[in-house]
């Protein structure tokens, strides 16, 4: 078939091989390198190292050696690094590709054609523009994922992500027939706090009210901001008399704040309502919010600054 091919040909392809800035190598069959052009040369760095007649292995262990190969994780031995970044194991299939993050911040496609003589032609492209590409687009989607969760003013999880966790946390409870407590919030007199020191003092307060919640509460509590002054706070593996112990703490730790960057003397409260979801026969997420709702009322009716349990005296 190589009789074929038309020495025109044949001439335009050994300059290929050369002059392409897609990285080349031929190892032969006793997977000693016959030929690397200097693309590949200058994508791992072996302007100093003669590859030509190498084996496989110690070309890999020269890349760990210098720290010239794919990035690993952490301080790993040769054999650890191996396994993390060696892609498809090696003359295992006929073909294979990969990707692999090099340490000096590229990012190479690698493919390998195994041949019936046993030569591999390996070719390695840069695809480091269209893989940083790539990772911003996961960054930008996850930002966007974020922000769609999240409250903007405050960083706590909005209404629609704390809801949608409430319903989760509810069938985990009657799955594994956990307790767990939701705890309706809501700050005493919160126009007048807009009225007397502005819309921008108002904004603080809220996000005063978000970073103490979040400073007392367990990594496997919620709190979420349903809308303006309005919180909630998910409580798992708690009883009542537990959640209503969290919020008499964060009302003492609120009672200590200073809010002089207010204005001087300012301080603020807070009412709450607790309701435990009930088992076996557990209400809806809207009729379990109904019920820590209220509760809430009851605090506000009953003189604000205070908790109250749903169903208790």
């Amino acid at each position: 078939m190589n009789d074929h091919i038309p020495e025109q040909v044949k001439q335009v392809l050994a300059q290929h091989l050369v002059k392409s800035e897609t990285g080349l190598a031929i190892i032969g069959a006793d997977d000693r390198f016959l030929f690397c052009n200097p693309a590949f040369i200058s994508m791992f760095g072996l302007e100093d190292y003669s590859l030509i007649g190498r084996t496989h292995d110690e070309f890999v262990a020269w890349l760990f050696a210098h720290r010239m190969g794919s990035v690993g994780k952490g301080n790993t031995t040769f054999e650890e690094w191996e396994a993390q970044v060696g892609g498809s194991p090696h003359r295992v299939h006929a073909y294979h590709s990969f990707e692999t993050d090099q340490i000096n911040g590229r990012w190479l496609l690698v493919t390998q054609q195994v041949y019936e003589s046993g030569e591999i032609v390996s070719v390695c492209t840069d695809i480091t523009v269209a893989k940083e590409a790539q990772l911003a687009l996961h960054v930008a989607y996850a930002e966007l994922e974020r922000l769609a969760m999240t409250d903007e003013l405050t960083g706590v999880p909005n209404r629609r992500h704390f809801l949608s966790q409430l319903e989760s946390e509810r069938q985990r409870a009657l799955r594994y027939k956990h307790q767990v407590c939701l705890a309706m919030l809501d700050l005493d007199h919160f126009k007048q706090v807009n009225d007397r020191y502005g819309h921008p003092a108002g904004d603080e307060v809220i996000k005063h009210f978000a970073a103490l919640l979040r400073g007392q509460m367990r990594c496997e509590d919620m709190v979420g901001r349903l809308g303006g002054e309005e919180f909630a706070l998910l409580i798992p593996e708690t009883a009542p008399s537990g959640a209503h112990a969290v919020l008499e703490r964060v009302r003492h730790e609120l009672a200590r704040s200073s809010l002089d960057f207010i204005a001087p003397g300012f301080g603020y409260t807070f009412s709450a309502g607790i309701a435990e979801l009930s088992l076996p026969d557990p209400p809806t997420c809207n009729h379990w919010i109904h019920e820590a709702d209220q509760a809430l009322y009851r605090a506000k009716a009953g003189g604000r600054d205070r908790t109250v349990v749903f169903g208790a005296e």
